[in-house]
């Protein structure tokens, strides 16, 4: 596993954002593998200087979809939102008016969200009840981009990404496990960040992954579709994806 999560072609390098990652290169349960330059997860754009947008644009990136609420559009404004060259959407993993009853919830362990906007007494589960409404839209604007590549991204690239990254890839059938590794292999890039950086007794990316984006976080989230919705495809219908668009992110995703 470790050299699929550490393919030379998995991590974009750019000076001003540390967790730009290509999600191909992942095998599915039926054999098949997901494809190169068609979805990239990302973490937060707002530093991007011009030569860094340039490496985004050459990689094909045709879309850009901004997971963040609106304040932090606000406050650090994504680079490419009046680009004339790559489509820019802003769709909001979640609105103000969820976010106040996620924080006005009661917490029993917030372990793994310590640092991050959303509260949730039962983590990712939460969100993927609670944002199902943003969760379709986010989706169906990827699956109408039918030329070049997506990207996709959040502020560090973990949380709201790890979410939408979880259901593409579900919806092609990789392993939840795969995909829970992936989810962590955050850790190994965060760890670096400058725009939010880990705390002081953070001080390898081990102890970044054990504290923020631990494997297990990720498995249980993929579960809970399981036991609830009978899977990642069926969820996805369930919160109003229709066969055709659900058809053509597994086109996307699978076919070269």
């Amino acid at each position: 596993m470790e050299e699929l999560l550490l393919h030379a072609d998995r991590h974009i390098k750019v000076e001003r954002a540390f967790n730009i990652r290509d999600i191909g290169g992942y095998p599915t349960v039926d054999g098949q593998t997901t494809q190169w330059k068609r979805f990239l997860r990302s973490d937060g754009l707002h530093a991007l200087h011009e030569a860094d947008m340039q490496v985004l644009m050459d990689y094909g990136v045709s879309l850009i979809v901004d997971l963040r609420l609106p304040k932090e559009l606000e406050s650090s404004p994504n680079v490419f939102k009046d680009s004339k060259r790559v489509r820019y959407y802003h769709r909001s993993f979640i609105d103000e008016e969820v976010l106040k009853q996620l924080e006005d919830k009661p917490v029993q362990n917030r372990a793994h969200l310590r640092t991050d906007h959303f509260r949730a007494d039962k983590g990712y589960r939460t969100w993927l009840e609670y944002c199902q409404p943003s969760v379709r839209d986010i989706l169906v604007s990827l699956a109408d981009n039918d030329t070049g590549v997506s990207l996709y991204h959040c502020s560090g690239g973990k949380d709201r990404t790890g979410l939408v990254t979880a259901l593409l890839l579900g919806m092609a059938g990789v392993a939840n496990e795969l995909i829970a590794a992936d989810y962590a292999l955050t850790a190994r890039h965060n760890i670096n960040s400058t725009f939010k950086g880990p705390e002081p007794d953070i001080k390898s990316w081990q102890e970044y992954e054990a504290a923020y984006c631990p494997p297990a976080v990720m498995q249980e989230s993929l579960e809970h579709l399981n036991r609830v919705y009978g899977g990642v495809s069926s969820y996805v219908r369930h919160i109003g994806l229709t066969e055709d668009q659900i058809a053509r992110l597994r086109e996307m995703l699978l076919k070269p």
